[in-house]
């Protein structure tokens, strides 16, 4: 079937994680992405994660892409990066704030060759405002929106999310804004600028903190509570004869469920458990109860196998290997797809969560191996360039 997003190309200036992640998507869903590579290459790919002298994050952000590798600071670039916006739909950075300016590459400029062009720039605390110019990205998000302090045990420190969620919810945002910019503009032929701050992104996650400062004018806080809910008992994780288990039995009938299928029904008309706040007053002696029941089990599973039977949310608590390798959830899904990389030879990379009924999403292509190894069929099959002034572009520096 033909991608959803087939037809869409976009002009990507972007770098590190947020910026890809968004761009991932579109090329996933087929938009014709050309990535700029700046000499030396990208840094994504020199971090974090180094295997097999790869980056985890370069390799996993950039599939379905094109590389060109073009020194923007050349005299000539800016011009050549005019003519790709003539041809392109959506142009996506995540500089900071005021260097797509510097380089003469701003939506201004952009929307002066191509009225209906669509821009989205992402940064940490976004394009104006007193913080506009700070240097930022996941970890400074997560401290400064408060998902930090909301994370971890109550008595311990607060802890960062380990996976980068700011930026992965930044990208995922930008995604969904580009899409809405391009259907507007099928619907009205004008394009848009689009600023997607990370911090923005962040805070729209903690509806429920930021519901309970409000909505009670400040007395009322969320804190940070470790393994139980903030709010409810009896949904957290719970220690079992061969690992954890996550159970969610909140509500007074959920509450009393669970307490026949222990065979302890009189916890349901014990004043300690009958009603969901003295639960939540008596969270750890609950909690003691119901793993002493846990470890009459000899695996967690078969305790969610239990309790999913009767209708009720519980799940064993696994690793990223059992996910992967044992999971036959995940393998229907097929979010693993075998690629032929270049130097990796065979490898499994993430495919695409998007799955579409008449049209489709896919990863097909792994990453460009090197920095500028699609400059040339690009700039012929875009530009309609020959071999002489490619050879110019080559011998000014502006494009290798």
């Amino acid at each position: 079937m033909e991608k959803v997003l087939s037809g869409v190309r976009v002009l990507d200036f972007t770098d590190a994680l947020a910026g890809p992640h968004c761009t991932r998507y579109l090329a996933d869903c087929g938009a014709e992405v050309i990535n700029i590579e700046k000499p030396g290459g990208k840094m994504a790919r020199g971090v974090p994660y180094i295997s097999r002298g790869q980056s985890v994050d370069y390799l996993y952000n950039h599939c379905n892409k094109k590389s060109i590798g073009v020194d923007l600071k050349r005299e000539g670039a800016r011009d050549l990066m005019m003519q790709f916006a003539k041809k392109c739909d959506v142009v996506v950075e995540n500089f900071r704030p005021g260097v797509m300016k510097d380089f003469g590459l701003d939506y201004a400029a952009f929307k002066g060759v191509n009225p209906s062009i669509i821009m989205c720039s992402l940064s940490g605390w976004g394009q104006e405002g007193p913080y506009a110019d700070r240097m930022g990205a996941d970890l400074t998000t997560q401290a400064e929106s408060g998902i930090l302090d909301l994370t971890g045990d109550p008595d311990g420190p607060p802890c960062r999310v380990i996976f980068p969620i700011a930026d992965f919810l930044g990208g995922v945002n930008a995604f969904g804004a580009i899409c809405a910019a391009l259907y507007r503009r099928t619907l009205t032929g004008v394009g848009d600028y689009i600023d997607i701050a990370l911090m923005d992104c962040a805070i729209s996650i903690l509806q429920q903190a930021v519901g309970a400062h409000v909505l009670s004018d400040g007395k009322d806080e969320v804190r940070r509570s470790g393994r139980f809910d903030p709010t409810n008992s009896m949904r957290g994780v719970y220690k079992g004869r061969d690992g954890y288990i996550v159970i969610s039995a909140y509500t007074d009938h959920g509450f009393a469920r669970l307490a026949e299928l222990m065979e302890k029904p009189e916890l349901a008309t014990d004043p300690r458990f009958a009603t969901g706040p003295n639960r939540k007053k008596n969270d750890k002696e609950l909690a003691t109860i119901v793993e002493e029941w846990l470890a009459t089990f000899e695996k967690v599973s078969e305790v969610a196998t239990l309790l999913q039977t009767y209708r009720m949310m519980a799940s064993p608590v696994l690793t990223v290997a059992q996910v992967i390798e044992e999971d036959p959830q995940f393998k229907l899904r097929g979010m693993l797809k075998e690629l032929d990389h270049p130097t990796l030879g065979k490898t499994r990379f993430l495919n695409t969560p998007l799955n579409f009924a008449n049209s489709s999403a896919s990863v097909d292509e792994p990453p460009p191996a090197s920095p500028g190894d699609n400059t040339e069929g690009v700039l012929r099959s875009v530009l309609n360039l020959g071999d002489d002034e490619i050879g110019h572009l080559k011998r000014e520096g502006i494009v290798f």
